[in-house]
């Protein structure tokens, strides 16, 4: 924890922010970031996306995990980088599970979520989430609607909107979270120019045609 807390704080010194702003822009308290940073506290996944927004970095740079520039990341189940081991303040545990691949578009986590009496917080964050349960049960809260998720079903989401997981039935649960960034603005305008073509070329072949 100590060592992600560094690596935050060198992010938010390279993009010139203070403590305060990057607090601001991420929506959390001054105080708890400083925790973050010092290695008291464990962010959340949703908190370290909208860090990961704020200083324009992917979440696999901020994390440093490491990865290498293959084409395939095989990570046996012994082999998974936690991220939380204390498990944060809600008692959520992280294990990353394609930290191999270093320039990866999605971030693949196990999740392991002990039974909790009391609701935590919401969360938001850029991009698209999919929760796969994997053991035990669920209740998935997202934008103000309950799901009740068993074993092998699996909720695909726009994460901008307030949603959360908590462990229900008074037993712990294990879900496998995949999140998925927007895309970027480079990759939206290489969107634009490889369908441009398509179009021009359709009406130079109508033109062909009514000729």
């Amino acid at each position: 924890m100590k060592v992600l807390g560094t690596r935050l704080r060198k992010w938010r010194f390279s993009v010139g922010m203070t403590l305060a702003d990057a607090a601001s822009r991420v929506g959390i308290s001054k105080g708890y970031l400083s925790r973050i940073e010092n290695g008291i506290a464990s962010p959340s996944i949703a908190v370290l996306n909208r860090l990961s927004a704020a200083y324009g970095a992917p979440l696999s740079k901020l994390m440093e995990t490491g990865g290498v520039g293959a084409a395939v990341s095989v990570v046996r189940a012994g082999e998974r980088l936690p991220i939380n081991r204390d498990g944060g303040e809600h008692g959520y545990q992280y294990a990353l599970v394609n930290h191999r691949m270093a320039d990866r578009r999605a971030e693949c986590f196990v999740v392991d979520m002990p039974p909790v009496d009391e609701p935590i917080d919401m969360f938001t964050h850029a991009g698209e989430e999919m929760f796969f349960i994997l053991a035990g049960r669920v209740r998935f809260v997202y934008g103000g609607v309950e799901h009740i998720l068993e074993p092998g079903d699996c909720i695909y989401f726009d994460a901008t909107v307030e949603h959360r997981g908590l462990a229900y039935g008074g037993a712990p649960a294990t879900a496998l979270a995949v999140i998925v960034p927007p895309a970027s603005a480079q990759e939206q305008e290489t969107g634009v120019e490889e369908s441009s073509p398509e179009i021009g070329d359709e009406k130079e072949e109508t033109q062909k045609c009514a000729s």
